[in-house]
């Protein structure tokens, strides 16, 4: 498994793709930070660095659909260019295959969080002025930015799912999109219908989409309980969506 890791993850950074989406988020925080900068200087903007970081937040349920570009970037077409039937035709577990690419997934993924986080981070530091709430603010990112972390797993689970058994990209993304971005308001209308049992049951549905910890506002600062809810709903996905794509990939027959 140590091989195919290491193999995958050669392949995962050495492709253009990834490489490009990686400069890309880096050189779009780089920006904002600048203009955060630039707008400051020019009296339109006088927060401090810890202002700039809470400024992040908001974006970080980006982050469930931009797991989705993580996934493509390591998948990157297998089933087109022939490369997973090669795999399988070579006598390579299909265990070892599904999970290898689903962790390469996640360690690229999260490197580039970190990667496009510390460069926002530094370049705020180094050009915003410091503030006295600076500590609260630093304390309530990172305090977000650990809900938010399994929710991305969570959405990168269930792209890798659903790429491993549809073998066309557009419907791939029309099926995970569809999920991503319909299940949780389809259910919010539905508990907007009454108080009955359907309004009941639309609402403990709801709580266990990937959305619905972003979409609460105001959180205490280290609620325990958010923290349980985001994790437990988040490797809930991960962990039934790893279950049933490697149970359907075990299956499937790949031409």
């Amino acid at each position: 498994m140590r091989a195919y890791l290491t193999a995958e993850w050669g392949k995962a950074v050495a492709r253009p793709y990834y490489r490009i989406y990686l400069a890309v988020m880096v050189a779009l925080a780089a920006a904002l930070a600048l203009i955060w900068w630039w707008t400051g200087r020019e009296g339109m903007f006088q927060g401090s660095f810890g202002e700039c970081l809470s400024l992040l937040i908001p974006f970080f349920s980006a982050g469930i659909y931009l797991a989705v570009i993580v996934a493509d970037a390591v998948f990157s077409d297998q089933y087109k260019t022939g490369t997973l039937k090669n795999e399988v035709s070579y006598g390579i577990p299909r265990e070892r295959i599904y999970l290898g690419k689903l962790a390469t997934a996640a360690v690229a993924g999260l490197l580039l969080v970190f990667l496009t986080l510390l460069a926002y981070a530094v370049l705020c530091r180094l050009l915003i002025p410091a503030g006295p709430e600076d500590w609260q603010a630093v304390q309530t990112f990172l305090f977000r930015l650990l809900a938010a972390v399994p929710l991305w797993l969570g959405a990168l689970a269930l792209t890798m799912a659903v790429m491993f058994n549809i073998a066309h990209t557009i419907p791939v993304m029309v099926i995970v999109l569809t999920i991503l971005m319909g299940l949780g308001p389809t259910l919010r209308g539905m508990m907007g219908l009454g108080t009955g049992w359907l309004a009941d049951w639309a609402e403990v549905l709801y709580r266990l989409t990937l959305t619905a910890p972003m979409d609460l506002g105001a959180v205490s600062l280290w609620d325990p309980a958010y923290l349980l809810w985001c994790w437990g709903v988040g490797l809930l996905w991960t962990a039934g969506c790893t279950a049933v794509g490697l149970a359907l990939f075990a299956r499937r027959d790949i031409h």
